[in-house]
């Protein structure tokens, strides 16, 4: 079974995301879009980054499951 994700997996499984791998060898997901202040004061990041595919996917996963948290805008 295979559990290595790739940057276009992870684009593809969250597409609401800018992904890609700086210079310094660690990956960033950025929103396509603004957040409101009520979205940032429950915890959503505009910005994130991870030491490997697996790491910012997770984090990615808990991104959205807080904005899934909040009503309807």
């Amino acid at each position: 079974m295979r559990t290595t994700t790739t940057l276009k997996e992870l684009q593809a499984a969250f597409p609401g995301w800018t992904i890609w791998r700086s210079s310094a060898d660690r990956l960033w997901a950025t929103r396509n879009r603004q957040l409101t202040d009520v979205e940032l004061d429950h915890g959503l990041s505009h910005t994130i980054d991870g030491d490997d595919t697996h790491q910012l996917g997770e984090q990615l996963r808990d991104q959205e499951r807080l904005a899934a948290e909040l009503p309807p805008r």
